[in-house]
């Protein structure tokens, strides 16, 4: 299977479509997060992308987002976030956390 048949595949799940909403969109080709994601083990090691500390706080702020929709146990401040991005990447978590909520697509 192909990356992205497992992307596609994986987005049936509300915590991978959320997270990959976010991956895919603003990390499509970076290195930096994609060596951390282990699509056939179905894994994504967020505490090692968010020890990266080469990206800027929008990018950190979208990983972090990212890292909360796909773990329960990676707690973030919404008020903070939405606060601290500009308007486009407030978009894209809104997009996230939507696509959490409702899958959009059979």
């Amino acid at each position: 299977m192909n990356r992205n048949e497992r992307i596609r595949k994986l987005s049936r799940a509300s915590d991978w479509r959320a997270a990959l909403t976010i991956l895919t969109s603003t990390f499509a080709k970076d290195g930096r997060v994609w060596q951390h994601v282990d699509l056939e083990r179905e894994r994504i090691h967020f505490e090692e992308i968010l020890a990266d500390g080469t990206f800027s706080s929008g990018e950190r702020m979208l990983l972090t987002v990212a890292a909360s929709l796909f773990n329960q146990d990676h707690r973030i401040n919404l008020w903070e976030v939405l606060n601290r991005v500009d308007d486009t990447n407030a978009a894209l978590i809104l997009t996230a956390i939507r696509s959490f909520c409702f899958k959009d697509e059979p």
